[in-house]
């Protein structure tokens, strides 16, 4: 008889929260939010699945209680893993990420060690983890798009450019070179469709009415993949470094679309190549066939972590790890001679 599972997110709304939701199911382990105060004395079972971000689970992204919480619950359960979706921030000596992230790294990596199997977006943070943790599974995942995902793509688009996302990732698009979105849109005879929650900034707002972009407001998953799949071009302002956490890019890239991102550097990350899977700022294409190319592009090197890659492989993580390293008490396991060919399904 299955024991019960469960994925720890952060309290609230957000990207954690919908990447652990898409998860839960293939994992048997439905979501279970964590605070200080929650209460987890009762909880036992196969699999606990955390999902880790720092800022999302203290304000300050220092929760020292989740380390204690971890190690009082580890032995109560088959497997640990850890989907660490960032590791620590960091900044000039006058801000506040400078001081706190001495404390953030030595939280990622006590949380590395206690892990059975451990999941990361990014090569680079997969290379400092793996300095932390022990001979255990883990995996670098780029994170899959949490508004759907075409199966084939028509190669006919509109002549839009989509700027998805929350309200301050599409405002640093419209910021970027003082607003050269909208002369690069002119110029290309591209209409802007603007998807995503309400900018406070009221100036911005009129911006956007003077230069003609179609406001469509905070849409459904379906609505938005729908505009995707109908969309040329898509742009978003992320260090190329990190863009493969970004779910604004994952969006694009699912669908497609050709996405043009803006950066400070172009340097290759995570096998994405400047103007092979994304354009190197609004300057960099050249006709409509290249814009095809590279989003078809985008869209292979997005293929091996689709939703349904990334399900299969957590699926093979929790087997490979099943027995822990805390058994629990009376519990027959996989590898014992008893246990041995049984397996435990996750």
């Amino acid at each position: 008889m299955n024991m019960a599972s469960y994925s720890i997110i952060p309290p609230g709304a957000g990207g954690v929260r919908d990447y652990a939701s898409i998860l839960s199911g293939p994992l048997h382990a439905p979501l279970l939010e964590l605070a200080e105060a929650t209460e987890t004395s009762g909880l036992s079972g196969d699999l606990l699945l955390v999902h880790f971000s720092g800022y999302g689970f203290q304000a300050r992204g220092v929760p020292a209680w989740l380390v204690r919480r971890l190690r009082q619950m580890r032995p109560r359960f088959n497997q640990v893993g850890v989907v660490f979706h960032e590791l620590f921030a960091s900044g000039p000596p006058w801000s506040s990420a400078f001081w706190l992230s001495g404390a953030q790294k030595r939280i990622a990596r006590e949380l590395v060690a206690l892990a059975d199997f451990w999941v990361t977006n990014r090569e680079e943070s997969a290379r400092w983890l793996s300095r932390y943790a022990g001979p255990v599974p883990h995996k670098v995942l780029p994170v899959f798009s949490n508004v759907g995902e075409l199966d084939t793509v028509d190669g006919r688009r509109q002549d839009t450019l989509v700027v998805f996302g929350s309200a301050e990732v599409r405002s640093k698009v419209y910021a970027w070179a003082n607003g050269q979105v909208f002369d690069y849109a002119k110029r290309s005879q591209l209409q802007i469709h603007d998807i995503g929650p309400t900018i406070g900034d009221v100036s911005l707002q009129a911006r956007l009415s003077e230069e003609g972009v179609a406001v469509r407001g905070k849409l459904s998953a379906d609505e938005v993949s729908a505009a995707l799949a109908a969309a040329r071009l898509g742009a978003v302002a992320y260090p190329v470094e990190f863009v493969a956490k970004s779910g604004v890019f994952a969006a694009y890239c699912a669908h497609g679309v050709c996405p043009i991102l803006l950066s400070s550097s172009y340097a290759t990350h995570d096998g994405l190549v400047a103007n092979e899977h994304f354009l190197a700022g609004f300057n960099a294409l050249a006709g409509d066939s290249r814009a095809r190319v590279v989003g078809s592009n985008a869209r292979a090197w997005y293929e091996p972590h689709r939703v349904s890659a990334a399900q299969a492989a957590f699926q093979a993580l929790a087997r490979g790890s099943v027995g822990g390293k805390y058994p629990v008490p009376g519990r027959v396991h996989a590898g014992s001679e008893q246990g041995a060919g049984s397996g435990v399904t996750v």
